[in-house]
């Protein structure tokens, strides 16, 4: 009786820790990024490495917002393409809601909605930031997960259709897998977060991690970013990887139904992989070099 009575108790203890809300940090917090314009075509043109951090309290419209400035490091960019401040933030926690007001309006718009649920449309400011750079579609969340950062379980939500990939994530009181404040555009104007940071401790993606601005591009090799061209394809997928320092990475292409339709290690100079012969259809692809892994959808024609 008391062993079924302490598998309730956990039980009933771990629905708790996955339900509760986990709000984005509003003092003292710093977002580190990577990324750049064009960055896997040229991964030496306009190269960015910089963070968003909190900024004091402001007020727009009669609301208390936090604002949200970003610094950079010069020597790796030709030039500073962002400005200082890039906007105010303010959460509505008993809603699960944070809103913005960017830099060049008095508008506030949402910036992440944390109530969202299974098949609910994507509605923030950063799917209409990506649509100005790319026509984006419909997005849509397809999986609600929790993930464990720095003990606490975070409430994660995955995105597909649109701009977005089988990457990208909106995670409860961090942001999104590619920052706080960016466009999910994958290619064309691409970040992302390397870790985040509250009253000067790391918490994302663990309390043991390092997080700082690195000062050259060879401090991001435990970065990884992944280019897969064409997409739809008739039978070849180009594959890059940035930074090409991982000497071996694995690839497997699943279908549907959860099955391992192809499986091959390429290197990360430069790879074509032949799907001729996989049927028409669409597929996960799932690329793997140590710590790091990154699922996509490709569609073979």
């Amino acid at each position: 009786m008391q062993k079924y009575l302490l598998v309730l108790i956990l039980a009933i203890t771990t629905q708790i820790t996955f339900a509760q809300y986990r709000p984005l940090p509003m003092q003292n917090a710093e977002w580190i990024y990577w990324g750049g314009i064009n960055l896997l075509s040229c991964p030496t043109c306009t190269f960015v490495n910089y963070k968003y951090y909190t900024d004091g309290d402001t007020i727009i419209n009669s609301n208390t917002y936090v604002k949200i400035k970003k610094t950079e490091i010069p020597a790796i960019n030709d030039i500073s393409i962002y400005p200082t401040y890039t906007g105010a933030i303010r959460q509505d926690t008993l809603n699960k809601k944070i809103y913005i007001v960017l830099t060049d309006s008095t508008t506030e718009r949402i910036l992440y909605d944390f109530s969202l649920q299974i098949g609910d449309t994507i509605n923030s400011v950063l799917h209409d930031l990506a649509n100005n750079i790319a026509s984006c579609g419909v997005e849509t969340i397809y999986l609600i997960d929790s993930i464990l950062i720095s003990g606490n379980y975070h409430k994660a939500f995955y995105i597909q259709g649109g701009c977005g990939d089988m990457s990208l994530s909106f995670i409860e009181g961090i942001g999104s897998s590619y920052g706080l404040i960016f466009p999910n555009v994958f290619g064309q104007v691409e970040s992302h977060l390397s870790c985040t940071k509250v009253n000067g401790q790391t918490y994302y993606p663990s309390n043991t991690s390092s997080c700082n601005l690195t000062t050259s591009i060879n401090s991001l090799d435990n970065t990884f970013a992944v280019n897969i061209f064409p997409n739809p394809t008739t039978g070849e997928l180009n594959i890059k990887i940035v930074p090409s320092t991982h000497s071996s990475v694995s690839v497997i292409i699943i279908n549907t139904l959860g099955e391992i339709m192809f499986k091959e290690k390429i290197n990360s100079t430069g790879n074509k992989l032949d799907i001729s012969s996989l049927p028409k259809g669409l597929y996960f692809i799932k690329l793997n070099s140590g710590e790091n892994t990154i699922i996509k959808k490709i569609i073979k024609q």
